[in-house]
């Protein structure tokens, strides 16, 4: 199970709303002053910030800091779904392209529609896999 704290932000009903923050390499780092990558990450200022709702039996507050999991089937198989698709989906158009046409503008062409296509099918369909219970993170803890 990966696990991550994150802070309260809202609960009601057995519902609670948390906030987390993703890890950077960039906040370890000795040579943070001068390195652009960590320019670049913080110009997108809440980038890594993520709220979730979770399900919890007992009452919580806001600003209690709590550890949330999630389950590594589920985000290997979201990974899956995110990279190795869409790449197979390119590999599969270009290699059929020349089937198509000769002329390498609507090869070119059909290999991005075909990737696109993928990207939004991939889109439409994590929607759905987000509601389900696999997919969604617990609250495992109160930590403070």
């Amino acid at each position: 199970m990966l696990k991550e704290s994150a802070i309260v932000i809202h609960y009601e009903n057995g519902i609670a709303k948390v906030k987390c923050q993703s890890q950077s390499a960039c906040g370890q780092c000795a040579a943070q002053n001068s390195c652009g990558m960590a320019s670049l990450s913080e110009l997108n200022g809440k980038r890594g910030e993520h709220i979730f709702t979770v399900e919890s039996m007992m009452p919580l507050r806001e600003g209690q800091v709590v550890e949330i999991g999630l389950e590594e089937k589920s985000m290997l198989f979201s990974a899956l779904l995110m990279y190795i698709v869409p790449l197979v989906v390119l590999l599969i158009t270009t290699g059929l392209s020349h089937y198509i046409s000769e002329n390498e503008l609507s090869r070119a062409t059909v290999i991005f529609l075909f990737t696109a296509l993928s990207f939004a099918l991939i889109k439409r369909y994590t929607k759905k896999l987000g509601q389900q219970t696999a997919f969604q993170p617990i609250l495992l803890r109160v930590l403070s």
